[in-house]
């Protein structure tokens, strides 16, 4: 899928919004399942200048996947920013390919992932993308103590993903199912599914942005701060998507 289709959503995802928009917008209180959650979580957007439709489904049932399978994810991405940003001269190949294999992180990499450990450590044209990895990062890092990730589409420094690398992270010569026994995660999965509900409900916005509606803050770019959003909303949805592959994961708006 390509980087534009994947951030602007296909022709379906335009047909739905355009039908959308000429629904009639009900106030929050003629919303019959407006939960209090979803009250708070428009409110924390619309504090932040987003304007997302207030009669988004609301799904808090999903099911959060197991904390292994999450650092797994996140160990992996790990493996994919080392690969093409540390040169092979301070980190040898075989170090990250017995990192991944011996965790078996290839089982939470998509396939177009695990091609890029084929590729050369210096390739220009995927290291010109590897910073959405960073963003994808964040929400899992988070999961595991790292801060919260941020709303207002500002993408992610280098140092930030230095310090999830460092702190964050199984070590490479490390098991992550033993890194994990002695990092265990202090967030519930309640506090995943309001973080993943604002995320929906932020790039429900982003999209109707992308479609030529004024539903994002002043300054705020549709497609490349839109891209942040979208990255950082795949992961928690992906998280609350037991048994989904990374690439199967549903980021309808």
């Amino acid at each position: 899928m390509s980087l534009f289709k994947k951030i602007l959503g296909s022709k379906e995802n335009k047909e739905e919004q355009t039908a959308n928009k000429e629904q009639h917008i009900a106030s929050d209180d003629e919303i019959s399942w407006m939960t209090d959650s979803r009250r708070e979580t428009l409110s924390i957007c619309r504090q932040a200048g987003f304007r997302p439709a207030n009669w988004l489904p609301t799904q808090f049932d999903k099911k959060l996947r197991p904390a292994i399978e999450i650092a797994s994810r996140l160990n992996a991405i790990k493996a994919l920013v080392l690969w093409l940003m540390v040169p092979e001269e301070h980190l040898p190949s075989e170090e990250i390919l017995n990192f991944v294999e011996t965790n078996r992180l290839q089982d939470l990499m998509s396939d177009e992932e695990k091609a890029i450990l084929s590729l050369s450590r210096d390739d220009e044209e995927a290291r010109n993308t590897i910073g959405w990895k960073f963003e994808n990062a964040w929400p899992l890092a988070w999961y595991f103590g790292y801060e919260e990730p941020d709303i207002h589409g500002e993408m992610m420094t280098a140092e930030r993903m230095q310090d999830i690398i460092a702190n964050y992270t199984c070590p490479l010569e490390g098991s992550v199912k033993e890194w994990l026994s002695q990092h265990p995660t202090a967030i519930a999965a309640e506090d995943v599914s309001k973080k993943e509900d604002l995320f929906y409900c932020l790039h429900n916005a982003v999209r109707s942005a992308q479609l030529g509606s004024d539903t994002v803050p002043d300054g705020f770019h549709p497609i490349a701060n839109g891209g942040v959003i979208h990255e950082r909303r795949h992961s928690l949805t992906w998280m609350l998507s037991d048994g989904t592959p990374w690439d199967e994961t549903d980021l309808s708006t």
